[in-house]
C-alpha cells in the first residue's frame, strides 16, 4: 500500500530546468526590471508635473491683475461716469495658467503610460491572465488589455 503524498510533498518547489537558465528567461527578467523602472519614472513624473503645477496656479493667482472702480463726474454736473482700471494686463498669469495646464496634459500622459507599462509587463499579464480565467467579463489576453488601454488613453484626451 502507498501513503497518499503529504501537503509537505505537493508543496515542493519545481526543479530547475535548462529553461530557466536560457537567454530567454534572463532577457524576460530584464524586461520586467526595465519596466519597473520605466514605471517608477512615470509615476515621479506624474507626481512632479502635479506639483509644479500647483506651484504655477499659485503663481498665476498671486500675479493676477487688480482692477479698480472710479465713479467720476464730468464738469461739476450731476452725469456720474463709471470708469474701470486695471493693475497690469495680466499676461503673466496667463502665462503662469498656461503653463500649469501644459503640465497637467504632460502629468495626465506620463500617467497613461504607465498603464501601457503596467500591462505590458510579462509578470503582470501573467497575473490578470490568472485572475480573468474564471470570469467571463475581463479580457483574457494581454493583447486585448493593451487594446483597451489604448482605448483609454484617446478617449480621454
Amino acid at each position: 500500500m502507498h501513503a497518499a503524498p503529504t501537503a509537505a510533498a505537493v508543496a515542493m518547489p519545481a526543479a530547475v530546468t535548462h529553461d530557466d537558465l536560457s537567454l530567454r528567461k534572463a532577457h524576460e527578467r530584464r524586461a520586467a526590471r526595465s519596466s519597473g523602472q520605466a514605471a517608477v519614472a512615470l509615476v515621479a513624473l506624474s507626481v512632479i508635473c502635479g506639483l509644479v503645477a500647483f506651484v504655477l496656479c499659485l503663481a498665476a493667482e498671486g500675479s493676477r491683475s487688480e482692477v479698480s472702480y472710479y465713479l467720476m463726474s464730468v464738469g461739476g454736473s450731476r452725469d456720474q461716469l463709471d470708469v474701470c482700471f486695471y493693475g497690469s494686463s495680466g499676461r503673466a498669469a496667463l502665462a503662469y495658467a498656461v503653463g500649469a495646464f501644459v503640465l497637467l496634459a504632460v502629468a495626465m500622459f506620463a500617467e497613461h503610460a504607465y498603464m501601457l507599462v503596467a500591462v505590458a509587463a510579462p509578470e503582470s499579464a501573467s497575473a490578470g491572465l490568472a485572475v480573468a480565467q474564471d470570469n467571463p467579463r475581463v479580457a483574457s489576453t494581454a493583447a486585448t488589455l493593451t487594446w483597451q488601454t489604448c482605448c483609454l488613453f484617446f478617449l480621454t484626451w
